[in-house]
């Protein structure tokens, strides 16, 4: 019994009298064995950081160049290059599978199903020179020429100023009613109108232009007032004169834009836009028949009796229009 507990103080004190640091680092398990011949596996990812990995405190540095390399802090492996020549990963040559995956990633955060607007009109003016015909009057037709002047408080909305000039003829339905059924017509044209619009763009698309190119467009709906001057053609040219009116006229459009792929500052526009207002023709006893009176052969006096009507002017239109500054930035990520 005594040399039992002898034993077991002897024991005791020699484990107290052993180090700290003998029980805190255990003995590190050997490292594996490779068969001759068969060089270690070694990836170079550079996503995990730009500074290279530390060695351990128990690692002794290479011999040679790689001890010089360890002791100047840098790459152990900055020197060295793959057996048969080709160059490590990320320097052109072939890249990890974790690398090419982080970029399929980043290309695939930028492409979209619902691609932004191709054109941006904020804050920017448009000059838009325009012709057109009229299409609703089968006795005097209009040659139409204006231009337009708008500016863009958004993309979607614009205000502006339009112009036309008319150049108006009769046609050959009217002199063939004229001869062949006896009848003398009743008829105005148009010699110029202004008003001031509103225009707003209410849808946005693109077409596929065979595949290769997309053309983008837009539909507007416009609305405003303003002037319009009109003149009567008399029944009896020879023997009166005609007289003019200015009256007051609201007008109505829609149309559409399309936008090319290749320029930031011209698009095609064309619609159909149509004029209303009150206008006065030439009155009944005006010119040889049962009915004259001869007062009215005065252009002054016709136009007081002239018959109050209101009138109506369709005209298809088609321009181009031109954006002033000629280039814009987006001002939203993609």
């Amino acid at each position: 019994m005594r040399r039992f507990l002898t034993g077991s103080a002897v024991l005791f004190a020699t484990a107290w009298a052993i180090p700290a640091s003998a029980h805190a680092a255990p003995a590190a398990p050997p490292a594996p064995t490779k068969p001759a011949g068969e060089d270690e596996d070694i990836v170079l990812d550079e996503a995990e950081g730009d500074t290279p990995a530390k060695p351990a405190a128990g690692d002794k540095p290479a011999a040679g160049g790689d001890a010089g390399a360890a002791a100047s802090g840098g790459d152990l492996f900055a020197d060295e290059k793959p057996k048969g020549g080709e160059p490590p990963p990320g320097e052109g040559g072939k890249v990890s599978k974790d690398s090419e995956l982080n970029q399929l990633k980043a290309d695939k955060a930028f492409i979209t199903v619902v691609q932004r607007q191709r054109f941006l009109k904020k804050k920017r003016f448009e000059f838009s020179p325009n012709v057109g015909i009229s299409v609703n009057d089968p006795f005097v037709r209009h040659i139409a020429i204006g231009a337009e002047l708008n500016y863009w408080i958004t993309n979607r909305l614009a205000v502006g100023l339009t112009g036309t000039g008319f150049i108006g003829n009769k046609t050959s339905r009217y002199n063939n009613i004229r001869f062949q059924e006896g009848v003398l017509l009743t008829a105005n044209k148009v010699l110029w109108q202004a008003s001031l619009n509103v225009l707003y763009n209410p849808f946005y698309g693109k077409i596929a232009v065979f595949n290769r190119a997309l053309l983008h467009w837009e539909s507007f709906i416009q609305a405003g007032g303003g002037a319009v001057q009109t003149q009567v053609i008399p029944r009896y040219e020879a023997l009166h004169e005609p007289f003019r009116t200015v009256t007051g006229q609201g007008n109505f459009a829609l149309g559409a834009r399309f936008y090319g792929p290749k320029t930031d500052w011209i698009s095609v526009n064309f619609g159909v836009r149509t004029w209303i207002y009150q206008d006065k023709l030439e009155p009944v006893g005006r010119g040889p028949g049962p009915v004259s009176m001869a007062n009215l052969d005065d252009k002054d006096v016709a136009k007081s009796n002239a018959e109050k009507k209101l009138a109506f002017n369709v005209v298809f239109f088609l321009g181009v229009s031109f954006y002033f500054p000629t280039s814009f930035q987006y001002t939203t990520r993609r």
